[in-house]
């Protein structure tokens, strides 16, 4: 691993009359991250748990000779670990943690352009190759990333290659689950064609919500339009790109989803080459959704054009005040005027936006690639990893505005019973403060990557969720009402709600995985652990045992039937209670 000085920067982001204000500091080195690479067009990054431990992961695409990476977060900071691959050590451009199988686990794929992809099936952390197994190709296909959606809507995530064959001689690829481990090229039948487009990435988002998930590609050189199939509900697509507004000709990097005016629909933001380049359709694009099946570009009004060479883009709600803002992360500057590389825009509150120059992005001059979201510490304040290219090491901008404001957060993630598990494909709406909020889950968003699986929402001031109601692929919706305000939760489908942030955080007590099925894992570092009792929800007995003194045990659960339980552990200074759902 290779390493330069890396600086530890504070900024503070004001808009001169804005409508809000954040505090990030680039902490990488001092968190443990200290990455280098030198690929071209540069790669993604994953910022997903891929543990199930309640906190975000960081995992990094690598220079050929090297293996993935895969950094742990140990409660705040990162630690580097290694998992038993079989990894080729080819240079990687993305990584995505997906549960193809339902089993409650995260496998890994890694997508590769100038090498075979690898598939990775994870059995308790043993990970099996399964490639060619599963049916993917097992030479060079020039894939740069795969992006997972369940377009048929059958609970299994299917999975999209975008191929970037620049001889243009393979095309993308569009495989099907068939629910035994394997997957079936179905261009044709999915009447999505075997021409090469030159994509960087499919996105599956819907666009109409109908419940049907589309794929959008973005394509890369002026050679290919981009392309919107819309979903016919019945296994096939159709082109609606001309129809529709959205067969752009550009050299699009990125597309970051999220309904950044709240309409209800989910509007994309494309990153582009610079406005000066004289292509067709220069500069940034904000592709608005009318909710028409129709989109406008929005990015000149909105003020979120960049017009720089720009590659990452993600949003997140930096200052926890409602309103989605937009982090955009560029090549270089072209005037010499002083435009650095990246941007943070800040959301009015009127879907307009605004750029916050000259207070501490100055030191940002790294040649930046792929970004996602998370959160280091579960805090609620959303943190940023981006991907950088040689000389600069990762990026991590901690997010310090809660030493600014004293607003509150509401963190949701999804697991699917009837729907896959990983809730792709679900759009989830929250009411607080009469403001309603929207999020649509995705497996890969921006240029390459994969943000947290949590999704933030900001409250301002206010300490209540009035609603929050998930919509999920399988047409089931569920409604809570009357939630507190700092805390995760893990929605399952068809009413079932747990506090994440209770088992994980406030007590100290980890459990997991949560849901379980046959076993549950207990940890508690600093106690030793005595004994427990499992009531259900009547208040009923029906599980106790004891432990052999120990900060680690396992409860086996195989006899007790689905539900949610409450646990109450014994331990050397106190009792401890916690809830669990078993499946």
């Amino acid at each position: 691993m290779r390493s330069i000085p890396q600086l530890v920067i504070p900024f503070l982001l004001l808009a001169s009359g804005g409508h809000g204000q954040v505090l990030f500091e680039e902490t990488a080195t001092s968190l443990g991250l200290n990455e280098i690479r030198n690929i071209g067009d540069g790669t993604g990054i994953s910022f997903v748990d891929f543990d199930d431990d309640g906190w975000d992961d960081i995992t990094v695409c690598t220079n050929a000779g090297e293996p993935v990476r895969f950094y742990k977060n140990t409660g705040g900071d990162f630690t580097e670990i290694s998992f038993d691959i079989d990894d080729p050590m080819v240079a990687s451009k993305s990584v995505v943690w997906v549960d193809f199988d339902n089993d409650g686990d995260k496998d890994l794929f890694v997508s590769c352009e100038t090498g075979p992809n690898k598939f990775y099936r994870n059995d308790d952390f043993n990970f099996i190759d399964i490639t060619e197994s599963a049916g993917f190709p097992t030479t060079n296909v020039y894939t740069n990333s795969a992006s997972w959606g369940d377009y048929n809507n059958d609970g299994l995530l299917d999975v999209f290659l975008a191929n970037r064959d620049l001889s243009q001689v393979i095309p993308n690829m569009l495989y099907k689950n068939n629910d035994d481990g394997t997957f079936t090229l179905v261009n044709n039948e999915a009447l999505i064609g075997n021409r090469s487009e030159l994509s960087f990435q499919g996105t599956f988002y819907d666009i109409n919500n109908d419940g049907y998930m589309e794929l959008y590609l973005i394509n890369d050189r002026l050679l290919s339009k981009n392309i919107m199939y819309k979903n016919q509900a019945n296994g096939t697509f159709s082109d609606i790109s001309f129809f529709s507004g959205s067969d752009y000709q550009m050299n699009a990097m990125s597309s970051a989803i999220e309904d950044y005016d709240y309409d209800g629909y989910t509007d994309m933001y494309i990153t582009n080459t610079t406005i000066d380049s004289g292509d067709p359709d220069p500069g940034n694009y904000l592709m608005k959704n009318n909710g028409d099946e129709t989109f406008s570009n929005t990015a000149i009004s909105a003020g979120v054009q960049f017009g720089y060479f720009s590659w990452g883009a993600v949003w997140l709600d930096g200052d926890l005040d409602g309103y989605l803002d937009l982090y955009v992360s560029g090549q270089f500057a072209t005037d010499g005027g002083g435009i650095l590389p990246a941007a943070y825009y800040d959301n009015q509150g009127d879907a307009s936006f605004e750029r916050i120059v000259g207070q501490g992005f100055e030191e940002d001059l790294a040649f930046s690639y792929g970004n996602a979201m998370g959160d280091i510490d579960n805090d609620g304040y959303p943190d940023i990893i981006v991907a950088n290219r040689d000389p600069y090491t990762d990026y991590i901008w901690k997010n310090k505005t809660s030493e600014l404001n004293n607003n509150n957060y509401f963190k949701v993630k999804l697991e699917g019973t009837v729907s896959n598990r990983d809730g792709i494909g679900a759009r989830i709406e929250l009411l607080a403060n009469g403001l309603t909020q929207y999020r649509f889950t995705a497996s890969l968003e921006g240029y390459l990557s994969q943000n947290s699986e949590a999704e933030f929402f900001g409250l301002g001031t206010a300490a209540t969720v009035d609603q929050v109601k998930v919509y999920w692929p399988s047409g089931i919706v569920d409604t809570y009402n009357d939630l507190s305000a700092n805390q995760t939760v893990t929605i399952i489908e068809d009413n079932a709600i747990l506090s994440v942030e209770e088992q994980q955080i406030g007590q100290g007590l980890r459990l997991y995985p949560n849901p379980a099925t046959e076993v549950l894992n207990l940890q508690l570092p600093k106690e030793s652990m005595e004994s427990y009792v499992v009531y259900n929800t009547l208040g009923q007995e029906v599980l106790s045992g004891k432990f052999n003194t120990s900060h680690q045990a396992q409860i086996d659960l195989s006899n007790l039937s689905a539900g949610v339980f409450v646990l109450k552990v014994t331990a050397t200074n106190r009792t401890i209670t916690e809830r669990f759902i078993k499946q």
